[in-house]
């Protein structure tokens, strides 16, 4: 009887190896393709940033593993009196090298936030940041900031997503 057992077991566990089959289809291409979701699976679970869905509901991601070591940040400028002028974008290497000013060609009236809060793509082709209207700073001013983008050259400054009218209150803002 306890053979039996030991058989049944044995052939229950080799059933359940075989159900759990695992699939990788290896490519040449720098990407993986991972099969279509559907009511039964899922297709597979990436975290990151890469992924696209193919109209017939493919999801793939791209194994890139280039990184880019750099990064982009924003001075604030003042005159030889003091008087502050307005920001500055800028990127440079990790390491503090290669420090570049990035020279952005706003639309006409429009300047950097105070805080432009510069962002770079992850390809490292565009810059995202904060602007709006030319005004003269005042602690209790109203503004309206938008998010832009453009090249990472300057070039080709567009507004993305229309801003908010933000309230300054002394060192505190309201949104």
């Amino acid at each position: 009887m306890g053979s039996i057992a030991l058989a049944t077991l044995s052939l229950s566990i080799l059933l359940f190896q075989i159900s759990c089959k695992k699939e990788v289809n290896a490519q040449n291409t720098g990407s993986y393709v991972l099969p279509a979701a559907t009511t039964s699976t899922l297709g597979g679970v990436i975290v990151g940033s890469g992924l696209s869905i193919s109209p017939n509901g493919t999801l793939t991601a791209n194994a890139s593993t280039a990184q880019l070591n750099k990064l982009v940040y924003s001075k604030i400028t003042f005159d030889s009196g003091g008087t502050y002028k307005g920001a500055e974008i800028w990127t440079a290497n990790y390491d503090g090298t290669a420090q570049t000013k990035i020279n952005v060609a706003l639309p006409s009236g429009i300047v950097f936030s105070e805080n432009p809060s510069p962002k770079l793509s992850p390809n490292g082709t565009k810059v995202f940041f904060t602007a709006g209207p030319a005004s003269t700073y005042n602690p209790t001013m109203t503004t309206i900031e938008s998010l832009y983008s453009c090249n990472i050259d300057g070039s080709g400054a567009v507004k993305i997503i229309e801003g908010t009218t933000i309230s300054r209150i002394g060192d505190h803002m309201a949104y």
